[in-house]
């Protein structure tokens, strides 16, 4: 069993998020690893949205086997835009960032994968818009016109007039808001559990 839940994070994360995630998931009884782009370095260090809290990195993306994993859940907050930004482009190229890269063959390798996407963090499959062309999801209300402009269907809750707290569709998992950040945990290892049983 893949007992080990990846959290990827840049600076500029949601500060409630990443300290949530390993207290649910360690009393669930997964390991939970932070990782990130180092751009080139060991370690790193990322600040979250309030420039308050901090967290230090030490798993680049280069070094990490998402099929040693259960899940990767990508932070909200504006890590994910972070990590779209490469310092270098050039004219007539695709310009993936790394980051969105490492996802896209992450889940096109290990069909066991659960991804999991809060509020802002869909930002970082956008570059890639196949990866949610036809795919049903919650997002920020913020980025919900990228989302849809890649050819994701948004899924709302009527009654409320706003985006659904969280959906599932397929391998994917995603919730609207840090607000509902206990419904997505809860809905995201229920999707894990129900892979490691398959």
């Amino acid at each position: 069993m893949r007992n080990k839940i990846a959290v990827m994070l840049e600076s500029h994360y949601d500060p409630t998020e990443p300290g949530a995630f390993a207290m649910y998931f360690r009393e669930k009884g997964y390991e939970v690893e932070y990782i990130s782009n180092l751009r080139g370095d060991r370690v790193r260090t990322f600040k979250d949205n309030d420039g308050l809290g901090s967290i230090t990195v030490e798993h680049d993306l280069g070094s990490v086997d998402l099929g040693e994993y259960a899940g990767l859940v990508l932070v909200g907050g504006y890590g994910m835009d972070m990590l779209r930004y490469e310092v270098f482009v050039e004219e007539g190229k695709p310009n993936i960032p790394r980051a969105t890269a490492f996802v896209a063959d992450g889940i096109a390798r290990h069909q066991h994968l659960i991804l999991g996407a809060v509020c802002h963090s869909l930002w970082l499959l956008t570059p890639m818009p196949e990866l949610l062309k036809g795919k049903h999801v919650t997002c920020g209300h913020n980025i919900m016109h990228d989302v849809r402009n890649c050819g994701a269907i948004l899924v709302y809750n009527k009654e409320r007039r706003m985006l659904a707290d969280t959906h599932v569709d397929g391998n994917l998992v995603t919730g609207r808001h840090p607000y509902v950040i206990q419904k997505f945990m809860d809905v995201f290892l229920d999707e894990v559990n129900k892979r490691a049983g398959a």
